[in-house]
């Protein structure tokens, strides 16, 4: 399990991320699982963006995460699985 960042934003089905400094590049892909601290999936990578040194990342939301779910992930560290 590696750190990917942090929550931003959630909007509708998506979530923005801020990567880590310590990510490496070379790990990232699109559709890779994303999951919380607890181990619980919660989409894939859909998009990178921004710049290369502090890349962003758009997160597409699996159906079965609720609403509850999504609001408690903002500013918390999400991770590749």
């Amino acid at each position: 399990m590696k750190r990917l960042g942090t929550v931003l934003h959630a909007i509708d089905n998506l979530l923005i991320v801020r990567a880590d400094q310590t990510l490496e590049k070379d790990v990232l892909y699109q559709n890779s699982i994303v999951v919380t601290k607890k181990m619980i999936r919660i989409g894939k990578i859909k998009e990178l963006f921004g710049p290369v040194n502090s890349p962003y990342f758009s997160i597409k939301l699996f159906r079965d995460v609720q609403n509850s779910e999504i609001k408690k992930l903002r500013n918390e560290r999400i991770y590749l699985q």
